[in-house]
């Protein structure tokens, strides 16, 4: 079994684009209730689960959610982000309350997480 995170389960329709963040800068701050942080992340959830963002022989999922976080360029690098233009050479993350952050993570399926896709077919 090969992982490829370009291959997916299903073609994008017609009227899909590609994409890589969804940004929201509002004119004003704002107030988000429980109730609509968590549709926000079931959004999330619901789009990273789709077939045509689902790898072949992978999964893909919401991973993460909350205040937004600022690496340093050491850690940034690790993981593949880029760091922020004042971001700190090395140190702990520090986090952005202002900013409601919601990310995902895809990785090689297991052959368990495969047979209950296909069952579900």
């Amino acid at each position: 079994m090969s992982y490829d995170p370009t291959t997916r389960i299903a073609e994008p329709g017609e009227d899909d684009y590609r994409l890589e963040r969804i940004e929201v800068e509002f004119a004003i701050p704002v107030f988000i209730t429980i109730d609509q942080q968590q549709r926000l992340a079931d959004l999330i959830q619901e789009i990273a689960t789709a077939p045509m963002n689902t790898p072949v022989n992978g999964v893909h999922w919401q991973s993460g959610g909350g205040s937004k976080p600022n690496w340093s360029r050491v850690d940034a690098a690790l993981l593949g982000k880029t760091p922020a233009p004042d971001a700190p050479a090395t140190g702990e993350p520090t986090f952005d309350d202002s900013v409601l952050y919601f990310e995902t993570s895809a990785r090689e399926a297991h052959p368990s997480e495969l047979r209950a896709r296909n069952r579900v077919k």
